[in-house]
């Protein structure tokens, strides 16, 4: 629990640049396991372009995971006290059938919600991980449309975040039925 929690604290805090640095730092220039900076098409293999993403996914991914760990486990410890759980131990059920089936089914919607949230914070550290990791991305495409004033290209950039984000919130709120059948009703 103190090392989830330390975790999600730590990983929240940190700015992704500052943890892409740090991987950088150990995994490629340390231990060597993976380049630099670089992307590798899929002309250069498969596996090529796979280490080449590792670095940048693992460093957005990072935030994201802290963020989810937090908000689990702040949902879960809130319905676990709810009286339908004791009710559960009392048939005889056992703990991670509760916890896997009916707990987390519960405590569904404000995970759901973080993760919807946490796709604008993902299209933010994309924009830095591309530049630090020197990807050819969509993030690097309005670095550079802005430093040219190309209006027209970070027009375009602005409208398809924009509706990236409404479709996930559309889908986050079209998912809470599966997770809260009151909202079915």
């Amino acid at each position: 629990d103190r090392l989830i929690m330390g975790f999600s604290v730590a990983g929240f805090s940190v700015p992704v640049f500052a943890t892409s640095y740090l991987l950088i730092y150990f995994f490629a220039v340390e231990l060597r396991w993976f380049p630099v900076q670089g992307y590798k098409p899929l002309a250069d293999g498969v596996g090529a372009t796979l280490v080449s993403l590792t670095l940048p996914s693992v460093a957005l991914a990072l935030v994201f995971a802290a963020l989810i760990a937090r908000v689990t486990r702040a949902a879960v410890l809130e319905v676990i006290h709810e009286n339908f759980v004791r009710t559960l131990k009392a048939k005889g059920l056992g703990t991670r059938r509760i916890l896997v089936t009916h707990v987390l089914k519960t405590a569904g919607v404000p995970i759901v919600t973080v993760i919807g949230i946490g796709v604008a914070a993902l299209i933010g550290g994309v924009v830095v991980t591309e530049s630090v990791f020197n990807i050819p991305g969509i993030g690097r495409l309005t670095v550079d449309a802005i430093v040219r004033r190309d209006y027209p290209v970070v027009q375009g950039i602005i409208l398809f975040f924009s509706l990236t984000l409404i479709l996930v919130n559309l889908v986050v709120d079209l998912s809470y039925a599966l997770f809260d059948p009151r909202v079915r009703g």
